[in-house]
């Protein structure tokens, strides 16, 4: 039997005991993050990548977020660009790194 993964932006505890009971393997990583510090992540993403590529943060869209025991990672889509870009907060929100996801001859 193939190995199933789930991703979610936070778990809880019940939802680890009951994806272990149905036969799951959840990460012990697995952590709630709550939805102030997922919005902070966010709003730090578009801040810097709109502040990197000199255009208003109102141009900008969030595609992707995700959370895991090591921080958030925002993918946001810039217009024109090849590709999106990618951000990493800690698990408080706090940055980490600001990159483009793409081919960099491409810029």
């Amino acid at each position: 039997m193939g190995k199933a993964v789930i991703r979610c932006s936070s778990v809880t505890a019940a939802t680890v005991v009951a994806l272990a009971a149905a036969g799951f393997v959840v990460p012990a990583q697995a952590q709630s993050v709550s939805a102030d510090t997922l919005m902070k992540a966010k709003n730090n993403c578009l801040t810097s990548v709109a502040k990197t590529v000199g255009i208003p943060h109102s141009n900008l869209k969030v595609i992707q977020q995700t959370s895991d025991a090591s921080g958030i990672s925002v993918d946001v889509k810039v217009p024109k660009a090849t590709a999106p870009w990618g951000y990493r907060t800690d698990r408080q929100g706090k940055v980490q790194d600001v990159h483009f996801k793409g081919s960099e001859g491409a810029l």
